[in-house]
């Protein structure tokens, strides 16, 4: 596999004034990789220009604001004609899957994987890493494996349906949402495949969920019923937690967006609208304890919890390119790990 060191930034960012000193120190960093969607330094300069040349449009305003948003279910679903042609012409400007070591800076493409491969969720031992891409199935998003071990990818899903996201439960267990789209059909749900393969279990069915997640304590799936009416004021997103069965009542926990589990279960962290900007924020898994994690005058998107549970990555928007960023789950000691380039879709 061709591997690629890039230098890390050793402190915070003051947008264009570059490095201080402080942040979160790399020895105390999970060696884990962090899987995303990476974007090298000419590609990422190419695709701001287009971004920031889209958003001066007619009535796109300040739309960049708020990260990378490739393979969302929107641009699967929307009826806007603009909107679907303005995510075509980002997609000629590819990322690629890769793996990311925090402490080193090194980052390893995953060459099986197809452009724009945006990844989902790792199994409980680490060894697959669960991830999407429209390429390879004539523009139809399905779901795929890549064994960490042995450098192969395998497909999981099928058409006719869109399978956009999916996660891995602690069992092996597979949750995977779908999206039916034709002449006469719209429809969206979700499904769990069992441990070794076997019959569907259709869970929910008449929205679709984003951001599926597991419990890492089995038996419940975390998803956000998305609100995208373009009129309010505010994101009206529902973060709910449900019990892996057919007809379960949804227990909505709170307002928000990208939802993820830290790894022993007792922390949600997720995405809420606080003004203008996106921030990080906690909860417990009953919606209960809600409280920020650190604070910023920038946008903090698409966070992902470290192994350890004792940090979380975020991409944020400062000046025209999406970066990856750290601090400390007490939101302490934010720190740049990625300066080159562009990212989106961290998972740790």
């Amino acid at each position: 596999m061709h591997k690629m060191l890039l230098g890390l930034c050793l402190g915070l960012v003051l947008g264009p004034l570059g490095c201080l000193s402080g942040g979160v120190p790399l020895d105390e960093l999970s060696p884990e990789p962090i899987a995303l969607l990476y974007w090298d330094a000419e590609a990422a300069r190419r695709r701001s220009e287009l971004i920031d040349a889209m958003s001066a449009g007619p009535g796109q305003g300040s739309s960049r604001r708020g990260v990378a948003r490739l393979g969302d279910v929107a641009d699967l679903v929307t009826p806007d004609e603009d909107a679907s042609a303005r995510a075509l012409r980002l997609r000629r400007i590819p990322g690629r899957l890769v793996l990311f070591r925090p402490r080193t800076g090194e980052i390893a493409p995953i060459e099986a994987a197809p452009p724009n491969a945006r990844p989902l969720a790792w199994s409980a031992d680490r060894r697959w890493l669960l991830f999407n891409s429209a390429h390879l199935d004539a523009g139809t998003t399905q779901l795929y494996r890549y064994d960490l071990e042995t450098g192969e990818v395998r497909k999981l899903t099928h058409g006719p349906a869109h399978h956009p996201e999916g996660s891995y439960a602690p069992d092996g267990s597979l949750a995977v949402s779908w999206i039916l789209l034709d002449r006469d059909t719209r429809m969206a749900g979700l499904d769990v495949r069992p441990t070794g393969g076997g019959i569907d279990e259709r869970i929910l069915q008449g929205i679709y969920p984003s951001s599926v997640q597991w419990s890492p304590k089995g038996g419940a799936l975390l998803y956000v019923h998305a609100d995208n009416r373009a009129e309010a004021p505010s994101d009206r997103s529902q973060i709910v937690l449900q019990a892996a069965e057919e007809g379960a009542p949804p227990d909505l926990l709170a307002r928000g967006r990208e939802a993820v589990f830290s790894p022993d279960g007792e922390s949600i962290v997720f995405t809420r609208q606080s003004g203008h900007l996106w921030r990080l924020a906690r909860m417990r898994p009953d919606g209960s304890a809600r409280r920020p994690i650190g604070e910023s005058a920038h946008n903090q998107r698409n966070p992902a919890v470290s192994p350890d549970g004792l940090h979380v990555v975020y991409v944020s928007d400062q000046g025209s390119v999406d970066h990856l960023y750290l601090r400390r789950m007490n939101g302490t000691g934010d720190r740049l790990l990625l300066r080159e380039g562009s990212v989106a879709f961290p998972v740790w």
